[in-house]
């Protein structure tokens, strides 16, 4: 019979970062908390559905509640460097731990790309260490970590079944962080180190319109944010969202909403008249990409 690994009871998070030598974990009956093991390093292997599978640097296994947990590093293999945390979801987690899972209750999600990785590399070892931190808020901190690896895993798992691109993410997420400056595709197409045919080739492939048209769309949409919700005048909105012309984004608003900015501002806040009217400044975009 072979023998069963112990495991300590978990209050809301338990995390560890370790190096591990020839060792093997056998839980048949699984932990009453969900595991997630990340490879930092080195190589490990885990057995799924009675079939041994490697796990590389990069390589992350999530087991549900009760799943049996049957992994290890051999004997002749590279010393495994891993992160690895024991946790109670939060409710809003929910959809973020929909992962596919094996018949044995464990999923097995491969290195993603390079850029998402690092993200939820670093987002793990912030959990480690803010869970081990003296502050009367450490655990708190170490969820919002792993939350925040939870996601950007979820997110690498849905992408897998379709054309994807790490630097078109990243191209997106400088445009929406630069959105009051006076933005070019070249510019754009530098920050994530593509030439400009290339980047504007990718970039219109993922998301379907090419990028010039993609930055217009992303400063209209943050200038209806802005219309709705302050009081800056249409030219602080045009300069705010990287208009050099004032009379330019009028024109460009009311061709894309069929309408003028002064007549959509009349027309949002009467639509909700509660929405708070507050003086915004003008450098900061704090809108998510959707």
């Amino acid at each position: 019979m072979r023998p069963v690994t112990p495991s300590s009871p978990v209050v809301a998070l338990l995390t560890g970062r370790e190096r591990r030598g020839p060792s093997w974990c056998y839980r048949p009956r699984g932990t009453p908390t969900p595991l997630l093991v990340h490879t930092l390093a080195g190589s490990g292997t885990v057995r799924t559905d009675g079939a041994d599978e490697s796990l590389a640097a990069g390589d992350t296994v999530l087991w549900s509640a009760g799943a049996r947990q049957d992994f290890g590093c051999r004997e002749g293999d590279e010393s495994w460097e891993i992160v690895w945390c024991h946790f109670r979801p939060r409710e809003h987690w929910r959809e973020w731990l929909d992962w596919p899972v094996s018949e044995s209750g464990a999923c097995r999600v491969p290195s993603p790309r390079s850029r998402t990785l690092l993200r939820v590399e670093e987002a793990l070892l912030d959990m480690d260490a803010s869970a081990r931190s003296l502050s009367p808020r450490a655990t708190d901190f170490g969820l919002n970590a792993l939350e925040r690896a939870l996601l950007w895993l979820k997110d690498s798992i849905a992408s897998t079944g379709g054309a994807s691109d790490d630097r078109v993410e990243e191209a997106a997420l400088f445009i929406a962080h630069n959105l009051e400056k006076p933005l070019t595709v070249s510019m754009v197409a530098e920050a994530v180190q593509l030439s400009v045919s290339r980047f504007s080739h990718l970039f219109k492939d993922m998301v379907g319109v090419p990028p010039a048209r993609f930055i217009e769309l992303r400063r209209l949409e943050r200038a209806q944010t802005l219309l709705a919700s302050t009081s800056m005048s249409v030219g602080g909105v045009a300069r705010a969202t990287g208009f050099t012309s004032q009379f330019y984004f009028a024109t460009r608003f009311k061709q894309v909403h069929s309408t003028s900015p002064t007549q959509w501002r009349r027309l949002a806040t009467q639509s909700d008249p509660t929405t708070p009217r507050s003086h915004v400044g003008a450098g900061h975009d704090d809108d998510q990409l959707r």
